[in-house]
């Protein structure tokens, strides 16, 4: 998106890149639902929100052209993503959490799932994902566990375990593109128009597990 006054903006069924200064979209397009979230990568757009049953759909639009990219699979697909999540965009691929504690991995070109792992037992909180230049973990107060890029298979790192003595809650590595800002569902959620679901899935953020 270049530097003149030019926003994103969504509402029902629609999302537009709109000038400010003119009071114009310089394209709009047709949406199945609400969009809540709207983040940025490159000349990339991604929309996040629900349809009018409450499902959730994430879309990626060129930002240029306003032309869909991909869209994720619908509810009924054992592929689908059902929660928000924040996106860690990495080498091109989207990392993030889903609603069940998985680690999982979407392709930045055509949006298919490549992976959704199982890293931690059940009664364990959430872990926080932070990228570095050479790799991916999942770290908590207690554990850490490298991310393989290509499999999504989690291996323990015993030497980083035990990295601090009070829980983790925020993350953030130098390998990550760029990270939505989540804060985005609250703020959605407080205007009492409908995000209050996003509190089906922790994001990718968690509470900085045990």
């Amino acid at each position: 998106m270049s530097q003149s006054n030019e926003v994103f903006l969504g509402k029902k069924n629609s999302v537009a890149r709109f000038n400010l200064t003119t009071k114009e979209a310089i394209w709009s397009v047709g949406i199945d639902g609400y969009p809540y979230i709207l983040s940025c990568y490159s000349d990339r757009l991604l929309v996040q929100g629900t349809n009018f049953w409450g499902k959730y759909f994430h879309i990626m639009i060129n930002a240029n052209t306003g032309e869909q990219v991909w869209a994720t699979p619908n509810y009924y697909s054992t592929n689908a993503i059902n929660c928000y999540i924040t996106p860690h965009y990495y080498q091109g691929n989207i990392f993030f959490m889903n609603a069940k504690g998985y680690i999982c991995k979407l392709c930045g070109d055509s949006g298919e799932l490549l992976f959704q792992t199982k890293y931690k037992k059940w009664y364990e909180s959430a872990y926080l994902i932070t990228i570095t230049d050479e790799n991916i973990y999942l770290i908590s107060k207690k554990k850490t566990f490298k991310v393989c890029e290509m499999s999504g298979e989690c291996t323990e790192v015993h030497e980083l375990a035990r990295l601090s003595k009070d829980k983790i809650t925020a993350a953030y590595g130098n390998g990550v593109d760029q990270v939505a800002l989540f804060s985005v569902i609250a703020a959605t959620a407080a205007s009492g128009d409908g995000a209050a679901a996003a509190g089906g899935g922790d994001g990718g953020g968690g509470d900085g597990g045990g």
